[in-house]
């Protein structure tokens, strides 16, 4: 076993507290006012997950991982179909039926010259 750490004030009744942390609050990590990611993570895979195809669980997932701190995901249709492994077609089907379920919005509709799509995942 060790000793104990033995400053030079231990005999003055020191405290073993580290210098310049006295009385000071550490901030908080999040806001309980808006949900977590694994709140909103839980949310779809207990309630939404199990009535989707492969396809749409797929795409949210990608979005999902996407996912800023503001709550939006940038991402094309195609980098969409490759990361799922599936056909363009497939990956609108999808985003379709995501947002008709409520589990994506679409923020701004990408294109030729206007970049990717965004999306806020729910």
């Amino acid at each position: 076993m060790l000793p104990p750490l033995v400053t030079g004030d231990a005999g003055k009744g020191a405290s073993n507290r580290r210098p310049g942390r006295k009385g000071k609050r550490t901030p908080a990590r999040r806001s309980r006012g808006q949900p977590g990611r694994f709140h909103v993570l839980n949310g779809f895979v207990d309630g939404v997950m199990a009535t989707l195809p492969r396809a749409a669980v797929c795409v949210w997932l990608a979005l999902y991982r996407d996912t800023k701190p503001n709550g939006l995901a940038r991402a094309g249709v195609a980098d969409l179909a490759k990361r799922a492994k599936c056909d363009r077609s497939t990956v609108i089907r999808a985003v379709r039926l995501l947002v008709e379920g409520g589990s994506l919005d679409v923020v701004r509709r990408g294109g030729i010259g206007r970049g990717p799509s965004v999306y806020r995942v729910k």
